[in-house]
């Protein structure tokens, strides 16, 4: 049985970043430091940024899965129930990877948000996932990723630093994971907590300092890269900093905590990307298929045509929709959900739902989570 429960680290490891960004809703204009995704986590750099160390992940050897199948997919017919677009087979395919393959069973947002907007095409830093086939392509993107048995079956030796690889063994209520601790900018170090071992990247702050910092994965800081270093991230833990690069396209703040008698507390560090700036308030607006969002001074383009959907502005909001679509249908009317015997995945298409058999993809079924903030339900393939 998998004792992750033991500890905040099986919610909130190093590889569990945040990445703040841009919207949560598509193109609601929450704010450039909104959070966009089901859980904390950052993305790497275009082509796969491996921050100071450089180098790919070392775990391919257990990445399988995503190269079943062909690249056709069926047309998507729109909410009226009879116009059809042909659909993206990468982005698809890229998508339905990114939330599968991601060892958290949090995927960094829905696979409809990201097929609908193309948000790996949008954000610099997640561009290196765009043209993945398998599993291996997305750990070699975000130097991470769920440990097989190769990794963590009964013939190995449990939790522990394969080189600067943290492999991670029947200590998280989820997948068994590993952490590219080279390519995420630090190196593999080990520590227990309540008699449960656990691995995770150990990071360089010096001179930043975890001395009199208690043990709490919940508090993160950063640390702020020179040159051509990259800004940090990181919890301490028995006077060890450990974390993750921010990335080469993203910077890290740690913004005050005020909600407390008033009392303005560093901890809640954050991993933001650096994008393009804007003025003139809060806007979107829409150029032939292209939505283009000013949140908070933060510059935003979706390209829907990219996908073959078309763009659209309601009440301020803008939209990535297929035909007979409307701003109801991609925000409350079409919900992401599993078949009845668990082996196809129906998502949102710009707000037609749109099913796939998660064997097509390399993967064994389809699963359903529940975001705990807000409560929005996703499903994902899943082995």
């Amino acid at each position: 049985m998998k004792r992750g429960g033991a500890r905040q680290l099986a919610a909130h490891s190093s590889l569990a970043r945040l990445l703040l960004l841009a919207p949560l809703a598509p193109l609601s204009l929450l704010g450039c430091a909104s959070i966009i995704g089901l859980d904390e986590y950052t993305v790497r750099g275009s082509g796969g940024g491996a921050g100071k160390g450089g180098g790919s992940s070392s775990g391919g050897a257990s990445g399988k899965g995503g190269e079943s199948g062909s690249d056709f997919v069926p047309p998507v017919v729109g909410c009226d129930g009879e116009s059809e677009l042909q659909a993206n087979p990468q982005i698809v395919r890229s998508c339905i990877l990114r939330a599968g393959c991601d060892p958290t069973f949090a995927p960094v947002r829905t696979i409809s948000t990201c097929v609908t907007y193309n948000t790996q095409a949008a954000l610099a830093g997640e561009s290196c996932n765009l043209t993945s086939t398998s599993c291996a392509d997305f750990e070699a993107c975000e130097h991470i990723g769920i440990a097989h048995d190769d990794l963590c079956g009964p013939q190995t030796d449990g939790t522990r630093c394969q080189g600067e690889l943290a492999l991670n063994c029947g200590n998280y209520e989820g997948d068994d994971r590993f952490y590219d601790c080279v390519a995420l900018g630090g190196s593999c170090g080990t520590f227990s907590h309540d008699g449960v071992l656990f691995a995770d990247c150990q990071l360089d702050i010096a001179p930043d300092s975890c001395a009199g910092v208690p043990n709490s994965d919940s508090q993160y800081f950063c640390h702020t890269g020179q040159e051509n270093t990259d800004d940090l991230r990181y919890y301490c833990w028995e006077g060890q900093a450990y974390g993750a690069s921010c990335s080469p396209v993203a910077s890290c703040i740690d913004a005050p905590d005020e909600s407390s008698d008033g009392n303005s507390q560093l901890g809640n560090a954050n991993c933001f990307f650096d994008t393009h700036s804007c003025s003139g308030g809060d806007s979107v607006s829409c150029n032939a298929d292209v939505a283009t969002v000013c949140s908070s001074g933060a510059l935003f383009e979706y390209d829907c045509g990219s996908v073959g959907l078309s763009c659209g502005v309601t009440a301020h909001d803008g939209y990535c929709l297929a035909p007979g679509c409307n701003a109801a249908d991609v925000d409350f009317v079409c919900q992401e959900r599993c078949s009845d015997d668990g082996s196809s995945l129906t998502f949102c298409y710009g707000g037609a739902p749109y099913t796939v058999d998660c064997k097509d993809y390399g993967f064994t079924r389809c699963a359903t989570g529940s975001d705990p903030n807000s409560g929005q339900t996703f499903a994902a393939c899943r082995f």
